[in-house]
């Protein structure tokens, strides 16, 4: 009975070891099939020196050139206030008038003080004509007469546009305050908008700049002033004088955008501006990025970094002029991987 139970174990393990035997042959004779690594679609930039192309924008606001305020120049009660906000006003047109509350209580002292006021007036006004006065004389002159009158007006400079009304017929106003505000149309529109450092130090008064205004059409324009010293917050204010006025109003929202220069300095070093995304691996000055070679294959390149800006990360050695710089999905790819180019 042993020597039976003993044959049918044998012989199963022999049909075992020769099942297993055939699996082992047929792999041997089978090629495996591995699938093809998939193709990862990136963004990538052509780095060129650093500020050439980029450009550099900015909000800002429009604003005439030259807004007055205007005040009466003695203290009294407001008796015309003709203009309102939006209204347009001619050179020479009477905006206001007041009756001053301190002629003086001598009638006839009044009268001589007016008397004597003109005729000053009107010989500084001579001298003027003749170039023998200055307009600071002219103006404190002018000043003078009006204060002695028992009533006197607010004339319209220049023509132009009631920016704010500041006061209301029947109200009491000290000397100098304000009562309207005029933007001056001779002295024509801008855009007044903030600038980082980095930002201004690629612009130069007489740039040309493109200036875009929500539902209107792109403006062109051209830097007139840029501010010689920074706010407390850092940023540099710069004027953009509008060439076409079509219908634009001062408080507008504006877009102003400027083609960037290269640095000469920055050329010549070969320092480039890749975004921060493209850099991976960063430590201190250190980073690496991916370039497309002329394969399509993702390569691996080490570089050194310098500052960090609003454009990017200043890259000062590692890249050259015309790398094509993967940017989104390089933190996916490794070296020697087939990428295609979105858009290609």
């Amino acid at each position: 009975m042993k020597s039976a139970l003993s044959a049918w174990r044998n012989g199963v393990a022999a049909v075992a070891a020769a099942a297993a035997l055939a699996a082992c042959q047929g792999e041997a004779g089978e090629t495996a099939v591995i699938a093809p690594a998939p193709v990862i679609t990136v963004e990538v930039l052509a780095v060129a020196p650093d500020g050439a192309g980029t450009g550099v924008r900015a909000s800002g606001l429009v604003a005439y050139k030259r807004q007055t305020a205007l005040g009466f120049g003695a203290p009294g009660q407001i008796e015309t206030l003709t203009v309102d906000s939006g209204d347009r006003v001619a050179a020479g047109q009477v905006i206001a008038t007041l009756r001053r509350t301190t002629v003086g209580a001598d009638e006839a002292e009044a009268a001589l003080a007016r008397q004597t006021a003109q005729q000053t007036f009107d010989r500084i006004s001579r001298l003027f004509e003749g170039g023998a006065a200055s307009q600071a004389d002219l103006d404190n002159a002018r000043l003078a007469l009006e204060r002695t009158r028992e009533r006197i007006a607010i004339v319209a400079p220049a023509s132009g546009i009631v920016l704010m009304r500041q006061a209301e017929p029947g109200q009491t106003v000290s000397a100098g305050t304000p009562v309207v505000t005029i933007g001056e149309s001779r002295a024509g529109l801008i855009v007044r908008a903030s600038f980082t450092p980095a930002e201004v130090a690629q612009v130069k008064v007489g740039d040309v700049a493109s200036v875009r205004i929500e539902q209107r059409d792109v403006v062109s324009g051209n830097v007139v002033r840029i501010a010689p010293r920074g706010s407390q917050s850092g940023t540099f204010e710069v004027e953009v004088a509008l060439a076409r006025l079509d219908g634009l109003r001062a408080g507008e929202v504006a877009e102003i955008s400027l083609a960037a220069k290269a640095s000469e300095a920055n050329v010549a070093a070969g320092v480039y501006v890749i975004p921060a995304i493209a850099l991976i691996d960063a430590r201190a000055d250190q980073g690496v990025v991916f370039v497309i070679d002329a394969e399509g294959k993702a390569r691996r390149r080490p570089v050194e970094t310098g500052g960090v800006s609003d454009q990017g990360v200043s890259i000062l050695k590692g890249l050259a002029a015309g790398d094509r710089v993967i940017t989104r999905g390089a933190s996916m790819v490794r070296d020697g991987d087939a990428v295609r180019i979105a858009g290609e």
